[in-house]
């Protein structure tokens, strides 16, 4: 086993994606000396910094409001005297708290439109002004509503699968509690995003499945054969994002992000996303095939790796056209007002389909399933080599052991 850890390891490295975007300068007649370490450093730490208070200057702070009353008022700033509604907010966070203001809904002040009624919660986007404040409504706090969601979603858990729905509900938020606090700031500072996630997902698999099955060597096997399937994702998204001239810059946001930030990568955190995104649907085909393989060889001491691996092909052929179908519905359905659009301007078929996005979200779903299809072969041989070792070893050792 470790052996094959080291060679994902070493396939990975061959694969490998700047962690940095690459800028190079030259001019016709002179070449310019490499700057020292020192300098090198500072630059960059400067160039951090000033990117992050531009994004801090930009986007403000946003802060909790509650809407004490509606009215409507004449609005100065338009000739004739035309009526705008007026929102009077009450802060609950921030350097305003307390404090009542208010807030017109002109375009410029509610961009959204939004229309807010008395006693909703609100979102504030504060821009300092001298020393005033600009203020936004930037939308509505929905935060009680999703902690909700989420006390329905983890109490359903435990109700219909008892402590073992418990134990999934805690992977889960171990999941994301490393996806906030290892996954991003390791993308921030620089690290190469690909191996990063590529590990990252044999952790998760790891992670969820020891809880739910236990610390075994079907929990290994089966985060392995997760990372096999998100390399092969991963290195047919490189493939063709190459060929496609794809740069990883789909939408605004991402534009807005690597703006502010030139030197990370766009397209290894696209890379990235692409294998963080196809774990999960990976992970329950290689979870099928492991558990399958290891109630055949229990009911079937006797039987030889190439009828176990035949065993957990035909359970991985089983689970694969359906969870084809599942990732790629959700991509389909993330881009459905894309769609949408498109259908109801009756754009071009050409322009369509050569779209940033629209691209990005077949090289997504593609390359994701076809990194599944994988799963399945991998997995099946690798639980088919190491459960019929096993399962040799333990012979012998039973063998010898009562030989006198």
């Amino acid at each position: 086993m470790k052996k094959i850890l080291m060679g994902f390891f070493l396939v990975v490295s061959f694969f490998a994606e700047p962690a940095f975007a690459q800028s190079t300068t030259t001019t016709a007649t002179t070449t310019q000396e490499v700057a020292p370490t020192a300098e090198i450093q500072a630059q960059e730490t400067a160039i951090a910094a000033t990117s992050e208070q531009s994004i801090t200057d930009q986007a403000g702070q946003y802060e909790r409001a509650s809407i004490e009353s509606v009215r409507t008022a004449l609005n100065p700033t338009e000739v004739g005297g035309e009526q705008t509604t007026v929102f009077q907010v009450t802060f609950l966070s921030g350097p305003l708290k307390g404090q009542l203001r208010d807030i017109s809904s002109d375009l410029s002040s509610n961009p959204y439109a939004l229309q807010p009624k008395k006693g909703d919660k609100v979102v504030i986007m504060m821009q300092r002004s001298g020393d005033d404040w600009n203020l936004y409504i930037e939308g509505f706090d929905r935060r009680t509503a999703m902690i909700w969601l989420v006390v329905l979603f983890v109490l359903m858990l435990v109700v219909l699968s008892g402590w073992q729905g418990f134990k999934t509900a805690l992977s889960i938020a171990l999941s994301i509690a490393m996806i906030g606090y290892l996954l991003i700031p390791a993308f921030l500072a620089g690290m190469n995003p690909v191996p990063v996630a590529i590990v990252l997902a044999g952790i998760f698999t790891l992670l969820s499945t020891g809880l739910t099955s236990g610390w075994n060597r079907k929990a290994l096997i089966t985060s392995v054969g997760t990372m096999g399937g998100a390399l092969v994702a991963y290195a047919i998204s490189l493939f063709f994002a190459d060929w496609a001239n794809i740069s990883g810059l789909s939408t605004e946001d991402d534009r807005l992000f690597f703006n502010k930030n030139p030197m990370l990568n766009p397209r290894g955190l696209m890379f990235a996303g692409i294998i963080i995104a196809s774990a999960g649907v990976v992970e329950d085909v290689a979870v099928s095939i492991v558990s399958g393989i290891s109630e055949v060889k229990r009911h079937s001491p006797r039987a030889t790796k190439a009828q176990l691996f035949t065993s957990g092909m035909v359970v991985g052929k089983d689970h694969m056209s359906a969870l084809a179908n599942t990732l790629v519905y959700a991509y389909v359905g993330s881009s459905l007002s894309t769609l949408l659009l498109y259908k109801q301007f009756g754009g071009s078929w050409l322009k369509f389909i050569n779209f940033d996005s629209v691209v990005d979200e077949v090289l997504r779903s593609l390359a994701g399933t076809i990194g599944l299809i994988f799963t399945v072969p991998i997995t099946a041989f690798l639980a088919a080599w190491f459960m019929s070792n096993e399962m040799a070893a333990e012979g012998d050792t039973s063998h010898h052991g009562h030989k006198h």
